[in-house]
């Protein structure tokens, strides 16, 4: 039995969680239904794939970036719209921060520049906020506050993993932030756990590359650096 003591919550859930879960168990995603929502997953008679199976571009395909100074300027001329974790989910953008632009374009920033298509996420702050860049986003910079998601069109088309993330998103941010962690504010792309993607047969959507294996384990990332609280006894 698992207790959740802000809210006095207890549910009973199987002891075969415990083995795969490595004897601990976590109050947040037992008690929200992702662990269940894993197992289905898991169950699914159809072709999966890892996450970052499915991505390519910078570092794979799914970064954020460098932490740096924000030099803004007034002028369009010699600056780029600048989204952050929260202004990336405006649907007007005249009023955005101009980030200078010799700043962005140097080779350090260059792979912030936002290509349409991309899931974005935001993994500080308000961790799991989502937006799927628009064709008037291209262009614009993104902070490292925003996790870039790039899809491999001859895998799985980009609007269909936004779709799917999206309605996941639950999951996924019970996989990046852990409840019972001492809050992660910067989640690094490496550490992310692949989320399953299914593709169904008679769609659209391709199968995953041969030479890498499926299914793929969904299981959350080493938690050895939280420093999570012990769970009460009965």
């Amino acid at each position: 039995m698992i207790y959740l003591a802000r809210a006095m919550k207890e549910k009973v859930v199987p002891s075969a969680w415990l083995e795969r879960e490595g004897r601990r168990l976590d109050c947040g995603p037992c008690l929200s239904g992702v662990m269940e929502a894993k197992v289905l997953l898991e169950r699914l008679p159809v072709p999966r794939a890892g996450l970052c199976r499915l991505t390519r571009g910078h570092e794979g395909g799914v970064y954020n970036g460098p932490q740096f100074v924000r030099n803004y300027v007034s002028d369009s001329d010699h600056g780029i719209p600048f989204l952050t974790g929260s202004t990336m989910l405006h649907a007007d953008f005249a009023h955005a921060d101009l980030l200078k632009k010799s700043d962005a374009t140097s080779p350090r920033l260059a792979h912030l520049r936002i290509e349409e298509g991309t899931t974005l996420v935001s993994c500080s702050g308000t961790i799991g906020r989502m937006s799927c860049a628009r064709p008037e986003m291209t262009g614009m910079w993104s902070s490292q506050d925003i996790l870039k998601i790039v899809s491999d069109p001859a895998l799985v088309r980009p609007g269909y993993l936004y779709a799917f993330l999206t309605a996941m998103s639950l999951a996924v941010r019970s996989l990046m932030m852990p409840s019972g962690c001492s809050v992660r504010t910067k989640p690094s792309p490496g550490t992310c756990s692949p989320a399953s993607r299914p593709s169904m047969d008679g769609g659209n959507s391709r199968p995953a590359r041969s030479d890498h294996p499926s299914p793929i384990s969904t299981n959350p990332p080493s938690q050895a650096s939280c420093c999570r609280n012990p769970m009460p006894r009965e």
